[in-house]
């Protein structure tokens, strides 16, 4: 199964984020943001791009080049042919960690796109206008935070290891998001936003159904649902008719998505909520908030947990699984990471990594809730 696609073109998908990166002064909300932008950053590398975000994606590709194509641990892989090289087709190396400049330069790009979709300018005075968009960026307040001395020591460590765990993960790199999932007959809630009018013949059935009017006849009602149902146990079959491919693979991965995402939620929360228990209600020395209540900025970091713990290398013992999970949690966190041998919660890591592992056997997640 592919790589799971955006409902909308990355690069209204980049804009957006832009506007709401620049929208706010609040340091957890860049958080979240660095994330996002980062696993957008990834995506340019991803074979099976649809037609519409390619451009997007080779404009991407040359502007972080220098980055991402150096050769070396942390870039391309040096036996990489010149005309891959060239071509901006090579494979991004499963050591390369985002560095500081190439997250700057990320957050210039989700500037510079939202101006472009926001902000039409006459076409007599779009020279002017790019110009002008220059000199706003680096007048914003989050440019001027990010550019300063301070930021090294207050925002760098935490913007960027936000922005290497979006990368990360836009790479698909983490199983607890890739994991194949069971054929799905009903779609998650916010399906069908966003999507563009595929042409096939079965697309186009699907729109004409999703269209039509709630019936107050039980039958015809019981008939329509019947129909998509049957359209979307097709999407699942390998001999979708051409026209239909690209509907049926985004209806794929965007079940499939959804699927993972719950379940790396419900991982993330029985590991958290487990440490809890162990630990006396404390995290960190406070008392720790109901999941519920967790902001994106503190349950994040046990996403990062419940992913390290799924990816643990075989023979890796729970010791040594706990430390590097906890490690992933502290530095999502805080950025930074206290000698383990001076940490007094282990049985409380290792109680949370024996959740997570129970949880992922059993597979369950939250019921579904439209937001």
């Amino acid at each position: 199964m592919g790589k799971t696609k955006p409902l909308v073109r990355r690069d209204l998908c980049e804009a957006a984020l832009g506007h709401r990166l620049f929208a706010t002064r609040d340091p957890d909300g860049w958080k979240a943001h660095f994330e996002v932008l980062g696993t957008l950053c990834a995506e340019a590398w991803l074979d099976d791009l649809p037609e519409e975000d390619r451009a997007w994606a080779a404009a991407h590709r040359e502007r972080f080049r220098e980055w991402v194509d150096a050769p070396g641990p942390n870039g391309a892989d040096p036996r990489s042919s010149a005309s891959a090289l060239q071509s901006g087709q090579v494979p991004v190396s499963g050591e390369f960690a985002p560095s500081w400049p190439m997250l700057l330069g990320a957050v210039e790009s989700a500037f510079f796109a939202s101006v472009r979709v926001f902000e039409v300018a006459p076409a007599g005075e779009r020279e002017r206008a790019a110009a002008d968009a220059t000199s706003r960026l680096h007048r914003t307040y989050l440019w001027r935070t990010l550019s300063s001395d301070a930021a090294a020591e207050q925002h760098r460590p935490e913007a960027l290891r936000a922005f290497q765990r979006g990368f990360e993960l836009g790479r698909g790199t983490s199983s607890s998001i890739r994991s194949p999932v069971p054929p799905m007959l009903e779609p998650p809630w916010y399906w069908g936003a966003g999507l563009p009018e595929y042409p096939g013949p079965m697309a186009t059935r699907e729109r004409a159904l999703r269209a039509l009017p709630i019936s107050v006849h039980r039958a015809e009602w019981l008939s329509r649902n019947r129909e998509l149902r049957d359209l979307y146990a097709s999407a699942w079959r390998d001999d979708v008719p051409e026209a239909d491919r690209e509907w049926a693979q985004v209806y794929r991965d965007c079940c499939a998505g959804h699927v993972n995402r719950r379940r790396r939620d419900a991982i993330a929360r029985s590991a958290y909520e487990s440490y809890l228990q162990s630990s006396g209600g404390l995290f960190d020395g406070e008392p720790g908030r109901p999941w519920l209540n967790l902001s994106h900025s503190t349950s994040e970091p046990w996403r990062a947990f419940a992913d390290r713990v799924e990816d643990a290398p075989d023979g890796e013992s729970e010791l040594a699984t706990a430390e590097a999970a906890a490690r992933e949690c502290r530095e999502t966190l805080h950025g930074k990471f206290p000698p383990w041998d001076s940490d007094p919660d282990h049985e409380h890591w290792l109680t949370a990594v024996r959740a997570a592992r129970a949880q992922a056997l059993a597979g369950d997640a939250p019921p579904d809730k439209a937001r």
